[in-house]
């Protein structure tokens, strides 16, 4: 039965207190330049380039006219904006060595018999951005940012700032920023060099002319379920992934442990083979405010969230074993990354139902694939869920579980839905007279998928394994600043910087 799997995320160990990697620069031609000339010869043009963004150019001057005469009027534009104004992209291919950029017409390039290896590593292009709401200038949490057509993305944190980290070769793809209730925006992935604010503009998504009542609850559930090998991969997938863990008590934060993980994932038509977690590299901050008499620690971490995947598991609310304990209704059918889907609501049928969730999932309309879901625990659920969820705690402490709530998004990649994004929120309340404590403990862990590729492998070798009763914070290193080298991850906020600059 799966009715305990996504339950099982949450269990923390409450323990008394008493009883390296170097990040790579980004591309050069992320630098930013202002250059004003008029009827100069290009030659003397990249000699004041090179002194502004301190590089250097290699060309063979019977290839690049040196001598003849440009007009350039461009204020702090990227490096790559302002070469691609002097030679056509089209013409000519600009490739970074260090802090060489070497210029060459593709012609010429393409003429070559062979090619020496070139064992410099590739600097990726790190795209910075900040999201915004058009008429109140709030933050967009959340939001994706994804490579059209590829499995490369990130999301915008809490105060909607993203950091995307792309290969040279994808620098003229299309990258899509998508939010729900938000117009979708499509943009040349360069063009992110030169602009670090967009504006998302609210839309009403609600399609008003379309009839939800021709298809029952009942009926949308089974479709769900019989077009499961149509819609999700029946192949085994190699993911890599970032994965961040926060703790907070009373507000402030006391651990932030992120790692990035690789996870075989099964295929959704086999029942019987569990997804695998190993970690890549991962670190951890110092406590960034020394605990108070309970160290809080969570169970499982990384194994755990993959237990989000709903369609994986087959979770209790669509599971036909479990479909008579809750209540469904189709509630409206609203446009969703560009497509329709039907928005479908459940609650438990009793008190009595455990674990109850409530929540909605969106269907797409034509498919019946599952493309996002969000869901918590009701009352009674949460009642029940201290023996569980709460594995050691001292003598005299009290602790039960106060908010529990889970999101889980899928993308559209080779004609099959993936695994996107997952987000577990859970908050405790801690209580002991004796140490006179009373506190509230809110941890929340997060998991972003940033490449998807077929694979062999069939499994990890067990020493490399993530279990689930593995204490993620206990596998890691110190905090490292310069660590995720080319790694997709997930920007950190404000209140997360500031906690690492606290201890400076």
């Amino acid at each position: 039965m799966h009715s305990h799997k996504v339950l099982i995320s949450a269990a923390i160990l409450l323990l008394s207190l008493f009883a390296k990697g170097q990040q790579q620069d980004g591309s050069v031609f992320e630098r930013r330049v202002t250059i004003r000339q008029e009827g100069q010869l290009l030659e003397h043009i990249l000699e004041q380039i090179s002194w502004q963004a301190g590089v250097y150019f290699s060309y063979d001057a019977s290839l690049v006219e040196s001598n003849r005469k440009i007009t350039i009027d461009v204020e702090n534009k990227s490096l790559y904006h302002v070469l691609n104004e002097l030679f056509d992209p089209k013409e000519y291919m600009l490739r970074e060595r260090e802090n060489q950029i070497i210029i060459n017409k593709k012609e010429a390039v393409n003429e070559r018999v062979a090619v020496a290896k070139d064992t410099v590593p590739v600097k990726y292009f790190f795209l910075r951005g900040k999201l915004i709401e058009d008429r109140r200038e709030k933050p967009v949490p959340y939001a994706s940012v994804s490579v059209l057509k590829k499995p490369i993305g990130t999301i915008s944190n809490s105060d909607g700032d993203f950091l995307l980290k792309l290969h040279p070769d994808n620098i003229r793809d299309t990258v899509i920023i998508s939010c729900m209730g938000y117009a979708q925006v499509r943009i040349p992935a360069y063009r992110l060099l030169d602009e670090d604010l967009f504006v998302l503009q609210p839309v009403s998504i609600r399609i008003k002319e379309v009839r939800v009542t021709s298809v029952t609850p009942d009926k949308l559930l089974q479709n769900i379920r019989d077009n499961l090998e149509k819609n999700y991969s029946s192949q085994t997938k190699l993911m890599t992934a970032f994965y961040r863990e926060t703790v907070q008590q009373d507000g402030r934060y006391i651990n932030v442990s992120e790692a990035v993980i690789d996870i075989l994932k099964s295929p959704y038509n086999n029942e019987l083979r569990n997804d695998l977690v190993r970690l890549v590299k991962g670190r951890k901050s110092p406590d960034v405010q020394p605990f108070r008499w309970l160290n809080f620690k969570l169970q499982g971490g990384p194994f755990t969230i993959i237990q989000l995947d709903v369609m994986k598991t087959m979770e209790s609310f669509i599971s036909e074993d479990f479909q008579g304990r809750y209540r469904y209704q189709i509630e409206r059918v609203v446009w969703y990354n560009k497509v329709p889907v039907y928005v479908v609501s459940f609650v438990p049928t009793s008190s009595e139902v455990f674990p109850g969730f409530i929540g909605e999932m969106y269907v797409h309309r034509e498919t019946f694939a599952i493309v996002h879901a969000s869901f918590r625990f009701n009352k009674s659920s949460l009642n029940q869920a201290s023996s569980i969820m709460i594995k050691k705690k001292p003598r005299g402490v009290k602790a039960r579980p106060s908010y529990v709530e889970y999101h889980v998004n899928y993308q559209f990649y080779q004609g099959k839905w993936h695994l996107s994004t997952a987000r577990a929120s859970v908050k405790f309340k801690i209580r002991s007279k004796r140490d006179k404590l009373n506190s509230e403990f809110h941890s929340v862990s997060e998991l972003l998928i940033t490449d998807i590729k077929p694979t062999e492998l069939k499994r990890f070798p067990s020493s490399e394994r993530f279990t689930q009763t593995d204490v993620f914070v206990e596998q890691l290193g110190d905090f490292d600043e310069k660590f995720w080298e080319n790694y997709n991850i997930i920007k950190p906020d404000e209140d997360l910087r500031k906690a690492f600059k606290s201890q400076e």
